[in-house]
C-alpha cells in the first residue's frame, strides 16, 4: 500500500510539472507569430494626416492687418491668407526706387563727361557700381513689399490659425496651418515582424475611433530604418476616399467629418 502511494505522489508530481512547464513557455507575441495572424487579426493605433500641409510661419515682423479665412474655411490656390500693415515697406520701396533712379542719371552724366575726358575714373567707376548698388537695394524692398501678404500655395482648409488682426508678429513667429482636403494618408507604427508580410501596395482597413467610419489604406511608404530601441517600423498609407465622400468645409457636408489628427485603428483587409 505504501508503495502505491508512493507511485501515485510520482505520478501526480509528474502531471504538475508537465502542466507548469506548459503555462510557463512564452505565448508567441501577437502578430508577430505568422503571416496569418498579422492578416486576419491583428489592429495597430494610426493617426490620419493630410497628404498636403503646412505651418505658415511670418517672413516679416510687422502688424498683422487682415485674416482672411478663420478656422475651418477652404481658400483656393492663390488667395491671400493673411495681410500685413505694409506702409512703412512700401515707403522705402519708393525711397530707393528714387535712389535708383538718381543713380541710373549720375551713371548717365558720366558716361557722357567720359567721352569728353571730363571725369576722373574713381569717378567714373563710383558711378557705375552705385547703380548696381542703388537697383539691388530697390529689389530687397521689393522683395519686402511683397511679403506683406501671404497667398495660398494650394487649394485646402484652414486647420487653426494662432493671430488675430491689429496683433503685432515677430519674424519666424507661426500664423496659420493649412491642408490641402482632398488626398489624406494614414501614418502608423508598426512591429518590425510585420515586413514579414507588408509590402508597398499592401491592402489595409483603417477604422476611426471619432466617428467609426471604415476606409480602405493602401500602403503606400514604409520607413528605411527601424526603431532599435521598440523594434517598430512606420508604415504609411494613402486612405481611399469614396467617390461621394465629403470632408469637412464641402458645402452639405456629410455627418462624418474626415480631419487631419484623427485617430483611428488599422489592421490587414482580408485577402481578395
Amino acid at each position: 500500500m505504501e508503495k502505491l502511494h508512493t507511485l501515485s505522489a510520482i505520478c501526480s508530481m509528474a502531471a504538475a510539472l508537465t502542466i507548469g512547464a506548459a503555462s510557463a513557455a512564452p505565448a508567441p507575441a501577437a502578430g508577430l507569430s505568422s503571416s496569418s495572424a498579422l492578416a486576419d487579426a491583428v489592429e495597430f493605433r494610426a493617426q490620419v494626416t493630410a497628404k498636403a500641409q503646412a505651418l505658415l510661419s511670418s517672413e516679416m515682423p510687422g502688424e498683422v492687418s487682415a485674416i482672411a479665412f478663420r478656422d475651418g474655411e477652404r481658400f483656393k490656390a492663390g488667395d491671400v491668407l493673411v495681410e500685413y500693415d505694409c506702409a512703412l515697406p512700401k515707403a522705402r520701396l519708393l525711397r530707393a526706387e528714387a535712389a535708383a533712379s538718381a543713380a541710373e542719371g549720375r551713371w548717365r552724366s558720366a558716361r557722357e563727361l567720359r567721352k569728353l575726358n571730363s571725369i576722373s575714373t574713381a569717378d567714373y567707376e563710383e558711378a557705375r557700381a552705385n547703380v548696381g548698388i542703388a537697383a539691388a537695394e530697390a529689389k530687397a524692398e521689393r522683395i519686402q513689399v511683397g511679403r506683406c501678404s501671404i497667398k495660398a500655395p494650394f487649394s485646402g482648409m484652414v486647420g487653426e490659425t494662432y493671430v488675430r488682426p491689429h496683433e503685432y508678429v515677430g519674424e519666424g513667429q507661426k500664423l496659420l496651418t493649412i491642408y490641402e482636403v482632398s488626398a489624406f494618408e494614414v501614418e502608423a507604427i508598426l512591429p518590425a515582424a510585420a515586413l514579414k508580410v507588408l509590402r508597398i501596395g499592401s491592402r489595409l482597413t483603417l477604422t476611426l475611433d471619432d466617428t467609426g467610419a471604415v476606409y480602405p489604406v493602401t500602403v503606400s511608404r514604409i520607413a528605411g530604418s527601424v526603431d532599435p530601441v521598440s523594434q517598430s517600423v512606420k508604415v504609411t498609407g494613402e486612405l481611399q476616399l469614396p467617390k461621394r465622400e465629403k470632408t469637412a468645409g464641402d458645402a452639405g457636408a456629410a455627418a462624418l467629418p474626415l480631419l487631419p489628427g484623427m485617430s483611428g485603428r488599422v489592421a490587414w483587409s482580408p485577402a481578395p
